[in-house]
């Protein structure tokens, strides 16, 4: 049976306000919103349990629905939801064209980080900006990285503008959430490379060997890496050829993640 809601009081949109608003709503709830056909698709793929899935009728038969996902039919027990304009405009951010608004359930544990040999890692500290986390994980997943590390984590992986801006490979991205302790530790025990980004006696990325087990850690866009790793990794630095001496973390995270992964496929071949 397909619910409509009309009214932009409707219970069911109040708590998807609240779901997308704060971690700790989600956590609560044991819910996260994702918005966006691709997304969705991503993570029903992955394996996570779809519980209501929403569309703007005008703009979205369930039929395109199922073709958009990749479905033959949604899955049992899914609630469906048809919402007007006005209810449709509180909860989404993309109102014009084809979109579908979905809730599913929180994992109940996160994974265990478990480095092995000749995986390579992005560790992210403190990051602040939730489109910052999501433009990472994109990178991470373009790059082929094993996973991510989330170091003392502020955003969390299911804030709705993170995996929006992830274009959904929150999904496809192993992430691990720990503490700066609990990364070192994991670092000397499984022997991981680590690199952190102090500027102070480092070593161009050029001339850096990223082919073993890696874990390459960046930061904040305002304090860099935290005093923490300081004299615990190998500083490297990318070149800079302009009048700026710094990039957007997303971008160097990338540039890090794209060398790591060319020599590995120099190493093979």
């Amino acid at each position: 049976m397909i619910k409509a809601i009309t009214s932009a009081q409707n219970p069911w949109l109040k708590d998807v306000v609240s779901l997308q608003e704060k971690a700790k709503n989600r956590r609560s709830a044991g819910k996260f919103t994702v918005e966006g056909l691709n997304e969705i698709r991503l993570a029903i793929k992955a394996g996570l349990h779809l519980l209501d899935i929403a569309i703007n009728p005008k703009k979205m038969d369930w039929e395109g629905l199922n073709e958009a996902l990749e479905l033959s039919s949604l899955p049992s027990g899914v609630q469906q939801l048809e919402l007007n304009d006005v209810a449709w405009a509180k909860v989404v951010m993309k109102e014009t064209g084809q979109n579908a608004l979905a809730v599913f359930a929180l994992p109940k544990s996160t994974p265990h980080w478990n480095p092995q040999p000749g995986e390579f890692y992005l560790i992210v500290e403190s990051v602040e900006k939730p489109g910052n986390l999501g433009a990472l994980l994109r990178s991470a997943d373009a790059a082929g990285a094993s996973g991510v590390v989330l170091c003392d984590e502020r955003i969390d992986g299911f804030h709705p503008q993170v995996i929006r801006n992830s274009v959904g490979t929150t999904f496809t991205v192993p992430l691990f959430v720990l503490s700066a302790t609990e990364v070192w530790e994991v670092v000397q025990a499984r022997k991981v490379d680590l690199f952190t980004t102090f500027m102070e006696s480092s070593v161009s990325l050029w001339e850096t060997d990223l082919s073993g087990c890696v874990a390459m850690l960046v930061g904040t866009e305002h304090q860099g890496v935290s005093d923490f790793w300081r004299s615990k990794g190998k500083n490297i630095n990318i070149p800079m050829f302009g009048s700026v001496d710094s990039l957007n973390v997303s971008v160097a995270a990338s540039i890090l993640l794209y060398e790591a992964k060319r020599q590995r496929e120099l190493a093979v071949r």
